[in-house]
């Protein structure tokens, strides 16, 4: 306890005699001086309140850069990333011609979302095969209460066989066709779709024979894992 100072060097007070007592009305408590904090008691305050906003700018900090995205990059062109090793072991060699070179893709580019949609033509014996990829990258919002939503839609558009082990979720046939996959990894949406060119170069309709879904499967099952992990390059 610190001690009142002592005054050095000036003339000395006399005795003030014992303090004064004033008078109490009776019955009535004494009411208690408010105690001043102490010091470390402040001070803990002032932390609490800075690690208390720290947290609220983590917070924040974290809410604004966005979902994970689980290394899936927009730099990676899937047609080209995708290898189709079981699809051409099936069908035939990747075309190299005029129609391969002329093939636009389709890319949208957006803080919400980014897709490219592009396709690779395989040599069949009796006719070509277009293989339609599609890739979306969903940047803000989580894309599986849609996914789910239109696999169990009544209308038509769900349906398909469950594939496990395969990303997060992924269908086999539905919506885009028996000889289609669809696989919902993170935040990614990738589709692989195999259909024949059933019109020829003057627009004639020929006759093409139809794929084995169940074979088709086995291929598309093996050439999306390559994908997945070559468009996290």
């Amino acid at each position: 306890m610190i001690s009142e100072p002592e005054l050095v060097g000036g003339p000395a007070f006399p005795d003030a005699g014992p303090p004064p007592v004033f008078a109490q009305e009776p019955g009535r408590p004494r009411t208690p001086r408010a105690r001043r904090p102490w010091p470390w008691a402040l001070g803990g305050a002032v932390v609490a309140s800075a690690v208390w906003a720290g947290g609220l700018y983590a917070y924040g900090h974290a809410r604004d850069a966005g979902p994970d995205l689980g290394g899936y990059r927009t730099d990676r062109d899937p047609c080209t990333a995708a290898k189709l090793e079981g699809l051409t072991s099936a069908i035939g060699p990747r075309e190299t011609g005029e129609r391969a070179m002329h093939q636009q893709p389709y890319k949208v580019e957006q803080p919400a979302l980014f897709s490219w949609s592009c396709s690779v033509y395989l040599k069949g014996k009796k006719a070509p095969y277009e293989v339609t990829i599609d890739y979306r990258l969903h940047r803000v919002t989580d894309p599986r209460p849609e996914f789910e939503a239109l696999r169990s839609d009544p209308g038509g558009l769900g349906g398909g066989d469950w594939i496990d082990g395969l990303g997060e979720l992924a269908y086999a046939g539905g919506p885009l066709g028996d000889t289609s996959l669809e696989v919902l990894d993170g935040q990614a949406e990738i589709s692989l779709d195999v259909r024949a060119d059933e019109i020829d170069e003057h627009g004639i309709p020929r006759e093409v024979p139809k794929l084995d879904p169940a074979a088709m499967r086995t291929y598309l099952v093996e050439d999306m894992r390559q994908l997945m992990a070559a468009l996290k390059k």
